[in-house]
């Protein structure tokens, strides 16, 4: 047999032995006579000879002291650890009244953060996002829950003295909680892999993994199932270390194929938890000792965000939306009764002390007053009379 084919069959063994969590592949630690014998026998080919390595310069010998001594960037570049809950809940809040950018919410929050899928927060009331602490695992400690409406979009939990996220819920997922932590995560019908996949609390590994699945009809275990023994706690001692450390990649991949009955067996038997009601981010105040992690250099101090909404309740069936915040001022479009505005932070009183609110209000016919545009819909802001909303 050539040599090469040898060697190849048996990196082709060790690759075999690897599995879910288990012997890594390695080379032999000997070679074969045969291969040894070549391994010792010098190549014909001439080496050129070695010359004296170069005298490290100054420059080069402070080099890489420099690079482990890395300070953090001026722009307080902060990832998705946090002191406590309440830290977590003013981070959002900061996101949230800053109106900060797809990039900016990632260094705070760091990647892969939720609730950017539904437009937040540009494209969202601020009353949508809520927050509500239940204690998942049942183990005397709550977790802090984000939500959207009525969906649980992230759940952070403390591990090691922080707060960090242990969740984060795939756009368009129906994600719905069971006691003990467990999860059920369903995948809508016309997505790229439909079916429902079942996820578990892990404090130890700080997360949730997935255990089992059903799709298309097939069902599976996970790695992560019933995963224990020394290479667990060899794993746990390792995040519990450093949280930041990579998880081994197969723990989230297929184990074992099951028959329909094997996973039913495996689903709860208990109803769904009902989650007591929320808070809003919208009423979060900030500390006014508050420190921002990241100041947005398109958000100025004097420039008005969109706080909640309102709705027109005239009488008359509509409001008149005005350029500026008196009934001298020229109308921009009629708001129907019952329609809604975004409120912005700037208030104003005219000459008969009448108060008046900033609000963007979107405008299906536009056919704005101010520039005769007739295209289909267009966002107006100006001023409405306090008096017509409520």
């Amino acid at each position: 047999m050539k040599k090469r084919e040898l060697l190849a069959i048996l990196l082709l063994g060790c690759m075999i032995l690897a599995g879910c969590g288990g012997i890594e592949a390695t080379m032999p630690a000997e070679a074969p006579a045969a291969e040894q014998e070549a391994i010792d026998t010098p190549s014909e080919t001439p080496v050129p000879e070695a010359s004296e390595p170069e005298e490290e310069t100054e420059s080069e010998a402070e080099a890489e002291p420099e690079e482990e001594e890395k300070s953090e960037p001026a722009d307080n570049y902060y990832i998705h650890r946090f002191d406590s809950f309440d830290d977590l809940l003013y981070a959002y809040k900061e996101a949230q009244d800053g109106h900060y950018t797809d990039e900016q919410i990632e260094l705070i929050f760091g990647y892969g953060e939720a609730l950017l899928n539904y437009g937040w927060p540009d494209e969202t009331s601020s009353y949508d996002v809520g927050y509500v602490y239940y204690d998942v695992d049942s183990d005397g400690t709550d977790e802090m829950i984000i939500t959207f409406g009525n969906d649980i979009v992230e759940i952070y939990s403390d591990f090691t003295g922080k707060v960090q996220r242990f969740y984060s819920a795939p756009y368009g997922y129906e994600v719905t909680l069971y006691p003990d932590g467990m999860l059920k995560q369903d995948a809508p019908k016309d997505s790229e892999f439909p079916g429902t996949s079942w996820y578990s609390y892990d404090k130890n590994l700080a997360g949730y993994y997935k255990d089992f699945e059903e799709s298309s009809e097939e069902y599976y275990t996970f790695c992560h199932h019933e995963f224990s023994g020394p290479e667990y706690d060899e794993i746990a001692a390792r995040l519990a270390e450093d949280p930041d450390a990579d998880m081994p990649v197969w723990i989230w991949e297929y184990e074992d194929m099951l028959s329909e009955a094997e996973y039913k067996k495996l689903l709860p038997k208990t109803k769904p938890v009902k989650l007591p009601e929320g808070k809003k981010l919208a009423d979060v105040v900030l500390p006014a000792d508050y420190e921002y992690r990241y100041e947005a250099d398109e958000v100025k101090e004097d420039e008005t965000i969109p706080e909640y909404f309102i709705y027109v309740i005239s009488p008359d069936g509509y409001a008149n939306l005005r350029t500026g915040p008196g009934t001298e001022y020229d109308v921009i479009c009629q708001i129907p009764t019952g329609d809604s505005m975004e409120v912005y932070r700037e208030t104003a009183t005219d000459k008969k002390g009448k108060k008046w609110l900033k609000v963007a209000y979107w405008h299906p016919e536009g056919t704005s007053q101010l520039d005769g545009s007739d295209d289909p819909g267009v966002w107006e802001t100006g001023w409405i009379s306090e008096s017509q909303v409520e």
